[in-house]
Parts: structure tokens; sequence; C-alpha cells
């Protein structure tokens, strides 16, 4: 009878993953196992008998016969074979077939050969040794292979959940090698199942651990490139991996490191393929950085952060937060519901245990090894599930609300609030309880930890950072556990009675100093106040609702029904001589907000005017609601139209409108404009010849142009020099506008200066870049630079500069090509909106120009597109590019084809335009201060030599 025919090409093709992949240890291992000598890890290392033992357990440890059985342990002796080793290959026939002789296919037995996964992972070490006899006719090795096939297909072999996917994998192999259709069908059809029971929706697995869902991650996405290799396509429901991958990426600690949550240890990305995951392993050089700030999976995981180092924060300074919930018996998870940790200035500050015992021994997997709240001499149910109640995400604000029961009598409300702006973290947990309980709150501490007792809380410190955690109310009883070494230190808060609470605050301020100024509960509503750094931060907790401001919070909340209610009174009795218009459609678009104010300035009346256009905007922002944050400017012209003097009468705040704006436009008759932030008037002007003024010290313009109202402040110096700066990503949670990034440090200098904040953010309170481009009818780019020729004639500056990082290094250049003989200094600058991440591009030109990546008209490109613009100029202005080479992103998408663009459009480029690379570290780095100022200098003497 002929033997079957088997495919070598596929055994070659199939012949990767896991064990089966040769390294360079393999000549070593497999000269220890032919002299005899086996060791399976975690056990000792065995002398092998001769002849072999199959029954053999010489630990008495099942995972140590598993192992056996499974014939990874001499896949090295296989590979070295591979490769032209008579002895090597001698050994591998001999001890294989040794072990098919011995054991035929069963269920039962003495030893675990047949049981799932353990035959399928020896069926794939059975296969890739066929071209070890690929030239002799003895059917030994066929054969088993072929019984491993019939076993794999019976449905009555399978396993569960990791061991069937083993299962899959072989049967599909085995299929493949021998052309069984039928066997790669059911193979197929089984990895469909499979996967969407695996993954749901989300693409999370079902595993309460980190690391196992990068070790499922993994095994899928080798069982499904055992699928791509032979051109068959992949279950539908295999999309999920990718978001898998995602998962992976949000669970990733700005260190590199994934969070400890369940049985995790020390581990990163390494292995997982997608754009997030280079990013994270890159520290931001390559790939892309996730779209969301933050992320909730029903399966029980919340994940959130300051930002993605993509915006000249450092990735290693960013700020990050797990939350974990759902059922305490997940596979490999711990008790560990409503558990938080925290990661910020590059260390991590509240851990999890991860499989690692605390300090005082407990067990990993127990309430006491997390920081959560545990009630002393209570049971804990092993199988209760920790309730996210609700959770609300927004730029400013992340707030979860977790209950959990697992304790008989008594009821644990953890409200856990972030404030992305000032980087503190509100913890609220509410203790319920039939009878008299004590409580105690913990907090793990990461190892190095330094621990210092205060009034009311603790502060740490680790090298140059720290952190703080302070209890308000009811001050608990605090102790701190010093560990020594591995693991940290343990922060206790200690209360009893039957309804008790912790209020904490835990504030990790990246640098500067942070002090709780008040904190007030009355009523459900607390309200918190916090300096961090220079800024002010208010955060209200107001039953369901969570809000930040910049300032202290105020002491009631008004909403925009109080306020439109306000309005509608002031009006009566007084009439506009023509209909407030209406937005077409009953849709705000920053072109009827300029049709709006056109309106109210052809009033007679125009207090009574402004109220009517008050009325009509907040109509359309309660339509709007409060969580969409692009209006189209919306949220910005009601703050303008109400000006300083009727907000103070309608008690219009920037947290009532939820835009951190203060008011723009000067409407006669008012107070004058004040910028707070500044301590600064500001004055409007409409066209550019009303731009007039100028002083030594800074002057606040802004300039209405219709859809947008443009922010510039500008000052005299002594030099013939005109400095422009324009911004980049804006930190909008930190930041109120109008925003003039560099004006502090312009002041008192000898050149003049410019200062342009990008209008385009009022149409989106949430985006941070959006690189000045304006609307599809008014041309920023070309607007600001008749601004600056005008701002040069009053300051008497004969020689301009622009300057930039990042996106403002892309306005630069755009702005440069309207002027004559204007110089750039750009830093890390994008020259194509398009090639950009694709979250922040996708939002800004669907929010600016209304349009998305790929499909910019032509009429647009020019805008979005600096290598565009410059194909165009005819003569080149001066540009200084500066250039971290370690940011890839950069050098590759943006650096790169502006440079191929002059190569072949301006090939006589070189004399004026200078390109300087640097080394300032992973990712995309901002300049400092003082490497600006050197870089400035160099742009300077460049512009002079070149005259």
């Amino acid at each position: 009878m002929p033997l079957p025919r088997f495919d070598l090409d596929v055994v070659h093709r199939q012949m990767f993953g896991g064990a089966y992949t040769a390294i360079s240890t393999d000549r070593e291992v497999a000269d220890e196992v032919m002299a005899g000598r086996v060791t399976l890890r975690p056990h000792p290392a065995w002398e092998l008998p001769d002849p072999m033992d199959w029954d053999a357990d010489p630990f008495g440890r099942r995972n140590w016969q598993t192992q056996l059985h499974m014939l990874r342990w001499f896949e090295p002796v296989r590979r070295v074979a591979l490769t032209g080793d008579d002895a090597a290959r001698a050994y591998w026939l001999r001890t294989c077939r040794s072990w098919i002789a011995n054991n035929p296919a069963r269920t039962g037995g003495a030893n675990p050969a047949w049981t799932p996964m353990v035959e399928a992972q020896r069926a794939l070490s059975l296969v890739f040794a066929l071209p070890l006899v690929a030239a002799h006719s003895d059917p030994w090795l066929i054969e088993s292979i072929l019984e491993h096939g019939a076993w794999l297909a019976e449905p009555g072999h399978l396993g569960r959940a990791s061991q069937a996917l083993h299962q899959h994998q072989a049967l599909f192999v085995i299929g493949a090698v021998f052309h069984r259709a039928d066997w790669t069908t059911l193979a197929v059809d089984r990895l469909a199942e499979l996967v969407a029971e695996t993954y749901d929706e989300e693409g999370i697995a079902a595993a309460g651990s980190v690391a196992q869902h990068k070790s499922t991650y993994l095994a899928w996405r080798t069982a499904l490139s055992r699928l791509d290799r032979e051109g068959i396509a992949r279950p539908a429901a295999a999309e999920r991996l990718d978001l898998a991958a995602l998962e992976l990426a949000h669970a990733t600690r700005p260190d590199g490191t994934l969070e400890r949550i369940g049985d995790t240890g020390v581990a990163t990305l390494a292995g997982v393929t997608s754009a997030e995951a280079a990013w994270m392993l890159s520290r931001g050089s390559t790939g892309e950085p996730p779209a969301d700030l933050a992320r909730v999976y029903r399966r029980g995981f919340a994940f959130g952060r300051s930002g993605w180092g993509a915006h000249e924060r450092a990735f290693d300074d960013e700020t990050f937060y797990s939350l974990s919930f759902g059922r305490a018996d997940r596979a490999r998870g711990h008790q560990d519901g409503g558990s938080l940790t925290l990661h910020s200035g590059g260390h991590p500050w509240l851990v999890d245990a991860g499989p690692d015992v605390d300090q005082q021994n407990h067990v990993p997997t127990s309430r006491v090894s997390h920081n959560v709240v545990e009630i002393v001499d209570r049971p804990y149910d092993p199988a209760s599930d920790v309730a996210l109640e609700r959770h609300h995400l927004t730029d400013d604000v992340d707030d979860f609300l977790f209950v959990d029961r697992g304790y008989p009598g008594v009821e644990i409300r953890r409200r856990v609030t972030y404030c992305r702006g000032g980087d503190f973290v509100v913890v609220v947990d509410t203790v319920l309880s039939d009878d008299e309980v004590t409580a105690r709150q913990r907090w793990h501490l990461d190892a190095g930890t330094a621990v210092r007792t205060r009034t009311h809380g603790v502060d740490l410190t680790r090298d140059e950072s720290g952190a703080t955690l302070l209890w308000s109310g009811n001050i608990p009883e605090i102790t701190v556990a010093q560990g020594e070494g591995e693991p940290g230190p343990v922060v206790t808060a200690e209360q009893t009675g039957t309804r008790f609470r912790y209020i904490t605050v835990i504030a990790v301020p990246p640098r500067g100093h942070f002090d709780l100024t008040s904190l007030r509960s009355t009523g459900g509503r607390l309200a918190v106040a916090a300096t961090v750094g220079r800024h002010d931060f208010g955060l209200v907790l107001d039953g369901a609702s969570a809000t930040a401001t910049l300032g202290t919070p105020s002491a009631s909340s008004t909403g925009l029904e109080d306020v439109r209610r306000a309005a509608v009174d002031r009006r009566r009795g007084a009439a506009a001589t023509s209909a407030v218009p209406r937005a077409p459609g009953d849709v705000y678009t920053s072109e009827y907000g300029a049709a709006l104010k056109d309106w109210i300035r052809s009033q007679p009346d125009l207090r009574s005017a402004r109220l009517e256009a008050l009325t009509r905007l907040l109509d359309l922002a309660l339509d709007l609601g409060p969580r969409r944050t692009s209006d189209q400017g919306l949220r910005a012209a009601l703050i303008d139209v109400a000006g300083s003097d009727l907000a103070a009468e309608l008690g219009l705040t920037a947290a009532t409108v939820g835009l951190k704006r203060e008011p723009l436009l000067d409407w006669s008759g008012q107070s004058p404009l004040h910028s707070a932030t500044y301590g600064l008037d500001m004055s409007t002007v409409n066209r550019l010849e009303e731009l007039t003024a100028v002083s030594d010290g800074a002057t606040l313009v802004a300039a209405d142009l219709g859809p947008l109202v443009l922010p510039v402040a500008y000052g005299r110096g002594t030099s013939d020099t005109l400095t422009v700066r324009f911004h980049g990503a804006v930190n909008r949670t930190k930041s109120t506008l109008p925003l003039f990034q560099g004006l502090t440090s312009d002041l008192g200098k000898a050149d003049s200066f410019a200062i342009f904040q990008d209008p385009s953010l009022d149409l989106d309170r949430g985006m941070t870049l959006s690189w000045y481009l304006g609307t599809p009818d008014v041309d920023l780019h070309r607007q600001m630079a008749a601004w600056i020729d005008r701002v040069a004639q009053l300051t008497g500056s004969r020689r301009v500069l622009l300057t930039g990082s990042s996106g403002g290094g892309f306005t630069a250049l755009q702005v440069a090509a309207w002027l004559e003989d204007a110089t750039v200094l750009a830093f890390n600058p994008q020259t194509d909106v398009e090639a950009y991440f694709a979250p922040s591009a996708e939002r800004a030109l669907r929010t600016c120009l209304r349009t998305s990546v790929g499909n910019v008209p032509a009429d647009l490109r020019r805008r979005v597109s600096v290598i565009d613009r410059y194909r165009e100029v005819e003569r080149l202005p001066r540009i200084l590019y500066v250039q971290n080479e370690r940011d890839q992103h950069h050098v590759e998408h943006h650096l790169a084809p502006f440079r191929a663009m002059l190569e072949d459009v301006h090939p006589a480029h070189s004399d004026r335009v200078r390109f300087i690379p640097v080394d300032w570290g992973q990712g995309h780095v901002a300049a400092t201060a003082p490497r600006y100022a050197h870089y400035r200098q160099q742009a300077l003497e460049f512009m002079t030599g070149a005259r």
C-alpha cells in the first residue's frame, strides 16, 4: 500500500511559532539532551534512563509529565538534525519511535500523553520532523501523524479555550500537509467558533490577568498566521484580535511595562504587532498612539492617562491609571474589584501585587494585597462581582462608581475621579454596614518609595519626583508598614462604624508643588480646590456629574437653563428692530456665528440684541448637550456675545458653558475687555487698518475674522527683528484661551514679538491641535501673514523670524510662504496634516475644513500640506529645520518627503534650507528653553548672513 503523500513546502511554511522556531541555544541544549540530561522548567534536571521510561514521574508533578509528552524538550535536537547533523537525526528518530511504540492513542492511562493540548503540541513536533524521513519508506512517523490527526478531529477529544486553540492549529497543519481538505475545513470552522468565544466585541478575553491577555493574543496571532500562509481567509471574528492588541496598549504603563493586574509579572508588549503597540514599545518614536486617552472594557478593566507622549510632554512622564472590576474568580484574576493603580512622572506610585505576595506575606489574590477597602475579620466572597455602576469620560475628567457587596452585610461604594489637568485623583469610599465593622483602606506603594507622614496624609518621594495622599472629612487612623526591598510600603487608613466614608486625594504632579487649598462637602456635593504648580484647579462632584475647572470651583452650580431664564427675563420689554436670524437647520456653524455678530452690530440697542442672540445660542447649546465637544464655535460664541458684562449679570461662566475661554469681543458700551489670565486689557479689531496701537510692553488684540476670532499679543523691542511664535498642541485641561505661549519670556527682550493663538481651537473644545487650519472660507495662514506685515510696520521691524514646534512649526512654514523675506525656525514640524496620526488629523480636518483624511479637495491641499505649498513657491524662505533623529514618525513621514520635494522642485535649496539633526531622546521631544535660545541665535545668524 503506497504511503500517503505529504507536502514539504507546507511543512516548511508552517514551521514557526513558540517552541518550533530555531534559537541560538539549540546546539547547546541538543548536546545536553543527547548526553542524557533534560531540564523541564521549573523543575530540576533529570537524567534520561536507557531505555526511556515514558511513565516516569520523578518529581511527582503533573506539569513535568505533561512537558515530557509534548516532546518540545527535544525540539532543539530536531532543529539541529535538520541542519544535517546525523547524530542528532539518529537520536531524534530513535527517541520518537520509542515514544510512539510505548504510547498508543488512548484516553486515561498512567500518563497525560493523549490529554488536550499535549497531543496537539506533540503533533506539530512530529509534522515538522517530516523532512528527516522524506527520503525513506518507513511509514511509522507518517502513520503516527495521521493517528494524531484522526484523534484531533474527533469532537470527544476536544479541550477548552487555549487547549482547543492548540488542537485546532495542529489539525489544520496536518490537514494542510497531507492535503486533507476535510481536516483543514473542520479546523478553520472550529477556529472561527473559538475566536468568537474567546474574545468579546471589545477584543477582551475572559481572564483577569493582563499578562494572560497577551499570551492569548500571541497564541491567536500564531494560529491565524497559519491560515494566512496557506492563503485561507481568516474568520470574521478574527478582527477582534486587533482590538485585543489595542487593549494591551491601553494597559501599558508609561515605563513600557504591562500593568500588573491579576497574575501579571513584569512584561512588555514585545511580540504584539499593531501601530499602537509599536508606539508604546518605541516610547512614541514610531507607530501611532491610540485615539482615546481612556477606555473602559465591560469584562472588568479601565485604563486612562494624561496623554500618549505625542504632544511634547515626555512619554515617560505621562500619568497613567488602571481600575479593575467584575468577578473575583476570573481565570488568573484576583480579588481586586475597584483597585486603583497609578503611575506618573516616570514612577509607579500605587501598584498591584501582581503574582507576588505583599510585604506582610498576604496571599497575592486576596483583597488585602490590592488597593481597596478591606473589612477586618469578615470573609470575602471569592465569587463576588464588583459592579461598575456608572462611568463618565471627558477630556477633563474620568469618573467611575463601583459597588462591592463581597462582604456579608456590607456594601462598599467606591467613586474614583481623575482630574486630567491637575493630575490628581479623588477617591470616595463609602462603607454601609448592617452592624459595626472596622474597615482598612490600603494603598500599596512601589518598592523604593520613601514615605513621610504629614498632617492628614503622607508624602511620597522617589528620586526627584513626589506624590501625596491626603484624607479629608473624618480623618482615619493612618499607618505605614515599611517594606524592605521587594515589595514596597503599604499605607493603611482605618475607620470603625456602620456608615462612614473615606475622602482621599491622591496627587501625582509631574513637576511643581501640589496644595489642596480646600475641600467642601455639602448636600451630596463635593468641591475640591487645588493648586498644582502655577495652575489652580477645581473639581466638583455633584450627584452623578463630575466637572473640572481652571480656578476655584464656585460655591453653587448654575446651569445653561438658569442662564437662559435669566436672559429671557432681562430682554422682556426690549425688542430688536428685526428678528434674530435662525441657524440653518437649527445647527450652529461658524458662518452662522459670523452672521449673528453682524446682526447684533446692525441693531440700535446692542444690549437687547445680544440678549436675543444669547437666547438663540443657549437654545442651540441645550440641544447640543454637554458631552459633545465639537460645536463649530457655539460655546465660544456664547462667551463672546455675553462678554464680561452680561456674563456677570446672568451667571454665565466658563464652567457653565463648558469651555475654558475668556471673551474676545469688545461690544460698544460694555466694560473694556480684560484678560484675567494675563492681567492686561484687550481690544477688538475688525480690519487690519484698525491695528494701530503698539507699546514696549504687550498689546493684546482680538481680530474678528467673521467665523473666527484671532487672538494676537505683540510688542515693540529695540532691535529690527520681529519674532513670531506659533504654538503646537495645547493641553486644554490646563489652558484658558486666549493662550499666548512664550509671552512672559518674550517681554523685555530686544526683539519685537508677535504671538498668535490658533482660533480654530474654538471649533472643538476637545481639539488639542488644529494647525491654524481655519475654516473653508478663512485661510488663516494667508491672513496671519498680512497681520504679521502690519505688526512689522508698527514695530519698525525689517526682519521677520517665524518660530514654532510640531504643529507650530507646520504653521510657521505655511505662513512663510506668504511673506516675501521671512526666516523660519521649525522644531520637529509636521509637513503634511494627512500624514500625521489619524485621530488628530481626522478631528482637525473634519472640524475645520469639513473634510477627512484622504479626501481633502484639491483647492485645500496646499493648506494642509507644506509639501504641496512649497511645490509652487518660486523663492524659498530661509528655513532652519531642527529634527530629533529619534522621532521616527516625524523623520519618515514629514522630514523625508519634504526633503525629497525640495530635491525635486528646488534642487538649489541648500543655501536657503538647513536641516539640523539632533538627538534629544526617544519620541517627539520638545525643545527646552536653552535649546530654543541656541537655535534661535543660529536662525538670526542665518538670517543676517543670507542677506
